[in-house]
């Protein structure tokens, strides 16, 4: 921990105390949780940052086949609106990035059929979709949103949050104690590289969970399951043609992104055999200025690179006021993925027990 910070944690401590009341309120009853009507997972953190929930949150997605029953309700964060915004109504899109938010414009135009709604208050968001005929809500970022009841609760953990540990905010990263992690159904650990860092992460954080001797069957027994990141193609902005990352081995690139974990994106750049000669790296959610654009290009001519490489979220908020830029300069986007390392089966179990037990129709492929 940076020495700056240590003079934060009696601020951490009254975080703490606001956290433990807040979810105590919400055990007792004094804050009141709603239900929808039809089957609620969340995909959480218990940390600031980027964990890689949006990934997972399209790898479930795709799971069941980019299904008009499905929709994907988040807060939308970094939009510049408020309240109910239905961003894709699982036929059309219906709302700009700026009001939309990067994420959830990213998901409505990649899955056509996908119902989006953002809304900062989750559970009226949740009934929104469930009026548009919604029979399964993926809530994105929901741990902390209790007043929306779920299924389900998953929380994706990094492989590093989980060895290294951390401090609450504003001391650290973390949004709730380790002990919150008695409310979740199933950890993710994500970034694992390989099973033996699963098996290093699944040690640490297994004791953490609450008894195996759970009420509900389904979830006895093993409930760590782990993830990697994967590059899946590169996208030309122009054309939307996908290539194989294996085109660009060996290319001197520029990389572009304002996401939470920045680091991860370039070494995954780097791990496909690219260079990255320089990185500019903007606060999650960044907004891009004209003059971040001139910057850019000057960087990329200086350098003699061969392209320009962003992440499908910064592509959005690139897309719709840079069109340009987009045209003219050699801009790649790269398409992550996420794949399992371990516990396939297990998270395939919970998510079936949770639709049959609500009677819908939708099927994991």
């Amino acid at each position: 921990m940076k020495r700056a910070r240590l003079f934060l944690l009696p601020c951490s401590l009254l975080y703490w105390l606001a956290v433990v009341l807040r979810n105590w309120f919400f055990d007792i009853g004094i804050l009141k949780t709603t239900k929808v009507g039809v089957p609620v997972i969340s995909i959480g953190n218990i940390s600031a940052g980027g964990v890689g929930k949006t990934p997972i949150v399209e790898m479930l997605i795709e799971r069941f086949g980019n299904n008009r029953r499905l929709s994907v309700v988040s807060r939308g964060y970094g939009r510049k609106s408020k309240g109910t915004i239905v961003v894709s109504d699982g036929k059309r899109n219906l709302a700009s990035v700026e009001i939309s938010g990067d994420e959830p414009s990213q998901l409505a135009k990649k899955f056509s059929n996908l119902i989006v709604v953002v809304d900062e208050k989750r559970a009226r968001g949740a009934q929104k979709a469930f009026e548009l005929g919604a029979e399964l809500i993926l809530l994105d970022d929901g741990f902390q949103h209790r007043y929306l009841y779920r299924d389900l609760n998953l929380v994706v953990m990094t492989t590093e949050e989980i060895v290294n540990g951390d401090w609450l905010l504003p001391a650290g990263n973390r949004r709730e104690p380790i002990s919150s992690l008695k409310r979740a159904d199933l950890i993710i650990v994500s970034r694992c590289a390989d099973m033996t860092e699963f098996e290093q992460a699944k040690r640490i954080i297994e004791p953490r969970l609450t008894t195996r001797l759970h009420p509900n069957p389904h979830l006895r027994g093993e409930r760590i399951v782990g993830v990697r990141t994967k590059l899946k193609s590169f996208k030309r902005t122009t054309t939307n043609k996908r290539i194989e990352p294996g085109r660009f081995v060996g290319k001197k690139i520029i990389a572009v992104s304002a996401i939470g974990h920045p680091k991860a994106f370039e070494s995954l750049l780097e791990d496909a055999g690219m260079i990255v000669v320089k990185h500019f790296v903007f606060s999650d959610h960044h907004w891009f200025s004209d003059e971040d654009i001139q910057t850019i290009v000057k960087a990329r001519k200086a350098l003699n690179v061969d392209f320009i490489v962003t992440t499908e979220k910064d592509f959005m908020r690139l897309g719709e006021r840079f069109v340009e830029f987009l045209e003219i300069e050699p801009v790649i986007v790269a398409e992550i993925q996420q794949v399992f390392v371990a516990g396939k089966d297990t998270l395939d179990a919970l998510i079936k027990h949770v639709i049959s037990s609500c009677g819908s129709e939708l099927q994991i492929l």
